[in-house]
Order: C-alpha cells, then sequence, then structure tokens
C-alpha cells in the first residue's frame, strides 16, 4: 500500500542515471493510500519528477539550465490553468516538509484545502538515496478535479481594445503574492479582464525582510474604447484601496 508515487519516480531516476542519461523528466497518475477518518482511503495522486535540462533545439541549446522551483511551479499553474481552476483560489505558502529543501519549496492550497506540494527535494534526501538534487511535486488529483468547473463555455473575441497599467508594492518578505490578485478578481469590476504577477525584487533599495511586488492589469470594455482619463481615474482609485486594505507602500 503506497503512500506517494515519488518513490517510484526516483527508483526510476536511478535506473535512468546508471544509464548515463543526462535528464529525466516523468509523470505518474496512480492510485495511493491514504489516513482518513474511518482508516486508510484511497485516493489518486498525481506527481512528478524533473532532473537535468529539458531537451531545446536551436541557437541556444548550449545555454540548457536545471529545472528549479519555478519551472516546477510554472507546470503546475499551466495545469490548474487547464482545468480552469480561478488563479484567486490557489494558495503556494512556504512547505514545511522535512524532506524538502527549505526556501526551494511550496505547498499548495485550493480554498484553504491543500493540494500537494512542489519544488526541490532536500539535500540531505538525495544524498541518502543517491541520486543529484531534482525538483518535484505532487497533487491529490481528487481534489484538483473537485474544484474544476463541470462546464467549460467559451467567449467570443473582444471587438474593442484592452488598455495595460501596471503598479508595484512594497510587502513583507513571506507576504503571498496572489493575495491581492485574488482581491482583486474578487471586486467584481467589470472593466478589470485580467490581473497578473509579472516581477518580483529583493534587493537594495527595498528594506531588509521586504520585497517588491509589480502587478499588470489589463482593461476591457465591451461596448467601447476606453479613454486614458476613465482608466487612469479607475486605475488610481484601485492602487490607493490595495494601499489601504493591504497596509503596503506603492514603490
Amino acid at each position: 500500500m503506497r503512500l506517494s508515487l515519488l518513490p517510484g519516480l526516483i527508483t526510476n531516476l536511478q535506473e535512468n542515471l546508471a544509464h548515463n542519461c543526462e535528464s529525466f523528466h516523468a509523470f505518474h497518475l496512480g492510485k495511493v493510500f491514504r489516513r482518513g477518518a474511518g482508516g486508510s482511503e484511497e485516493r489518486v495522486s498525481l506527481a512528478g519528477l524533473l532532473y537535468g535540462p529539458r531537451a531545446q533545439y536551436g541557437l541556444r541549446e548550449k545555454d540548457r539550465a536545471a529545472p528549479g522551483f519555478l519551472v516546477v511551479k510554472g507546470i503546475l499553474e499551466a495545469l490548474f490553468d487547464l482545468f480552469h481552476l480561478r488563479s484567486s483560489a490557489i494558495v503556494w505558502r512556504a512547505a514545511n516538509d522535512n524532506w524538502l529543501h527549505p526556501g526551494k519549496a511550496a505547498s499548495v492550497a485550493i480554498e484553504g484545502r491543500r493540494l500537494g506540494c512542489a519544488g526541490q527535494i532536500h539535500p540531505e534526501v538525495s544524498e541518502r538515496v543517491g541520486v543529484p538534487p531534482f525538483v518535484l511535486f505532487e497533487l491529490d488529483f481528487e481534489n484538483l478535479l473537485q474544484y474544476a468547473p463541470r462546464q467549460i463555455t467559451a467567449q467570443p473575441l473582444p471587438r474593442f481594445p484592452s488598455v495595460e497599467r501596471d503598479f508595484a508594492v512594497i510587502v513583507d518578505r513571506n507576504f503571498p503574492a496572489q493575495q491581492i490578485v485574488g482581491w482583486i478578481e474578487n471586486l467584481g469590476e467589470s472593466l478589470i479582464e485580467q490581473v497578473e504577477v509579472f516581477d518580483q525584487y529583493l534587493g537594495a533599495p527595498i528594506p531588509e525582510g521586504k520585497k517588491s511586488l509589480a502587478y499588470k492589469i489589463l482593461y476591457r470594455a465591451e461596448d467601447r474604447t476606453l479613454t486614458d482619463a476613465e482608466i487612469n481615474t479607475l486605475h488610481q482609485n484601485l492602487v490607493q484601496q490595495i494601499g489601504d486594505v493591504f497596509g503596503v507602500d506603492r514603490r
């Protein structure tokens, strides 16, 4: 009765390394057993392991780098997007699993319910199993499907152009960037089409223990072309509210 799919993937990595493979990227969708209220229960889990650079072709082939935490996080975000999960419902937090590298791993939850984890294996664990460092993820696939919409609707292409505005705020180092995204999406403002984080900065002149987060917002109306004056007023009011609600300073 296996509790995780990761040991099997690590065994596969060991076998590939024994054949001098430079890269190994694999996933496994299968059944595991978890302890529940009524004893052990069967669950469907999705796990992945990435070691070594991905195969790329072209002029920059020699610049390939081994995947890190951001790569595996991006894979999961693409998976969540594929299942049409609301980005505001997804929360990433520092992982406290002792078999993951501190500072290079995170747990992921949806609406307060843990989905799984992602990040780099702890150096002591990789040394114990005799393999170089690698990144991984494991998700409770049944929980993932539970929050996916049962019906997906298509929308027509927009007739009018969007207007882009951005802003940056200085927050505590452990502040979840997605928290502001979720708050903006829950406002229900019809002119806000998309919100995303596009940059994080640490270091001077940002104070110690703080970080700078930069956000991009797309505004669009379905029935007209928006004017600069209209968008500037809306955007300034929005940024002011963010400062008041979250107690952050605008950069």
